[in-house]
């Protein structure tokens, strides 16, 4: 294929990358404005913010979906590492983050669930009101704790990304901070790894959104297995999450 033939081809799947961009802003904008206050009238209870999760849910897996039927990209699995994911309950969800969307291909596949997100994410006009209505936004490190506690007693499974922001795959130096490993010894909660490749590589840190490439992007999601974590305070806390954090470079980056 010619550089002219690649430009005629990109140019479409990036105006299509654009609709999904505007699609998402705007359904964020619905979800939080609309939909959300409608909840309220389950109460404020753990029942409303299981409804509010289903409904990200939801649209979370409305996004994925109609995303491989227009053929902008796709999430791939085995029928195992599927039926593992689908059946987790009350774990720490820790995977590599290379790209705009993990999250979204993460909580689209997961059972009940939510995720751990930057206070800057709180602030975003077109969905504060979702991450702060059913995310963990990480504004203080003694209430995140608190809160991922209780969720995670509840059963409900928590997504955080201990490389703190987005990271190229060939990536030669992996530093990797300590809340998931903190998270999952202060309730008690293991550790499920997941791995992320993205072919060809897009949404990655420092990579225009409108470069999607001109083929279908294919997102593998890996299952790298589980750690078990005991609940652990006082002195010895902190020399174990550094070794717990440890662990999970060594399973996720293996």
């Amino acid at each position: 294929m010619t550089g002219r033939d690649r430009l005629w081809v990109r140019l479409p799947r990036s105006a299509l990358a654009a609709f999904f961009f505007l699609a998402f802003g705007i359904g964020g904008l619905v979800l939080g404005v609309v939909l959300f206050p409608l909840l309220l009238l389950l109460g404020t209870g753990r029942r409303s913010e299981r409804a509010r999760r289903a409904l990200v849910r939801f649209c979370y897996r409305l996004f994925v979906g109609t995303a491989r039927v227009t053929g902008l990209f796709r999430v791939v699995a085995s029928v195992e590492d599927r039926k593992r994911l689908a059946s987790l309950h009350g774990c720490v969800v820790v995977a590599n983050h290379t790209t705009l969307i993990d999250v979204v291909i993460l909580l689209a596949i997961l059972p009940d669930a939510t995720a751990v997100a930057k206070a800057a994410a709180g602030q975003n006009f077109f969905y504060s009101r979702v991450v702060n209505c059913a995310f963990i936004v990480n504004d203080d490190p003694v209430g995140v704790l608190d809160a991922a506690k209780r969720l995670l007693s509840d059963g409900v499974n928590i997504v955080i990304f201990p490389e703190g922001t987005r990271t190229p795959m060939d990536a030669r130096e992996r530093k990797l901070r300590r809340g998931a490993a903190q998270m999952a010894l202060h309730a008690g909660a293991p550790v499920h790894c997941v791995r992320i490749v993205s072919d060809p590589p897009v949404l990655a840190k420092g990579q225009p959104w409108w470069d999607v490439a001109d083929r279908v992007v294919t997102f593998s999601l890996l299952d790298m297995g589980e750690l078990p974590v005991e609940k652990l305070s006082g002195e010895v806390f902190h020399s174990a999450a550094v070794t717990l954090t440890e662990r999970i470079r060594k399973t996720l980056f293996p």
